[in-house]
């Protein structure tokens, strides 16, 4: 995949995906869902949860892989129920706002925009980013 080719599927997947979520309900270039390629805005890990993550984890210098591996699951166990929940009630307004620009990257406009520059529900939705930030 980091070698620019596209990611494949062999047909005994295909067929087990099918069958257990049905055609309308997978998300891959082989079925019929649309959804924006190698979409990290869409992805709750990608645009929040480890850039969260790694201000808290790469904060100090860490020894060696075991400190690292420590550090990253004491982070992720210290994530309460209530800003999970709150991440993913926002993340409505982020794909909102991915649609209302072309399905675009957003993440430019996450870090240097102003919040009265829009709605007041993405305004809400910007100053929460900042605040997890």
């Amino acid at each position: 995949m980091h070698d620019g080719v596209l990611p494949h599927i062999e047909t005994i997947v295909k067929q087990l995906l099918n069958l257990h979520f049905v055609n309308d309900r997978i998300i891959s270039r082989h079925f019929p869902t649309a959804w924006p390629p190698r979409s990290p805005d869409l992805n709750l890990c990608d645009f929040w949860r480890w850039s969260c993550l790694k201000h808290v984890v790469y904060g100090d210098a860490i020894a060696n892989l075991a400190e690292l591996k420590n550090r990253i699951t004491q982070q992720i166990h210290n994530m309460t129920t209530e800003t999970l929940r709150s991440v993913v009630e926002h993340t409505v307004l982020r794909f909102q706002f991915i649609g209302e620009n072309g399905g675009q990257h957003i993440e430019h406009f996450l870090s240097k925009s102003k919040p009265t520059s829009f709605s007041s529900e993405f305004q809400q939705f910007l100053i929460f980013q900042q605040f997890l930030a």
